[in-house]
């Protein structure tokens, strides 16, 4: 199927358009032209969001819930030695 630049017009608005909406429910017109530096066309590409290690939330990040039974279980276990 042959795609015309139409259709590759029409996307990009519409990626640009998800991603404003984004940044606009998040922190307003000021988080919106922080991020876009007064051009939307920075939007057609990449991501909108920081991945610095303050504002990143990564599935490694956390403990896994094997993990955390495993901790409450080492807890419980030492609270019954020392009151026990």
């Amino acid at each position: 199927m042959s795609r015309d630049k139409a259709y590759y017009r029409f996307q990009r608005k519409r990626t640009i358009a998800r991603k404003i909406g984004i940044l606009r429910r998040i922190g307003g017109e000021e988080y919106l032209k922080a991020w876009s530096g007064g051009t939307a066309g920075r939007f057609a590409k990449g991501k909108i969001h920081c991945s610095c290690p303050l504002c990143r939330m990564k599935s490694y990040d956390e403990l896994t819930k094997r993990d955390k039974t495993a901790l409450e279980s080492a807890k419980q276990q030492l609270s019954e030695l020392k009151h026990g």
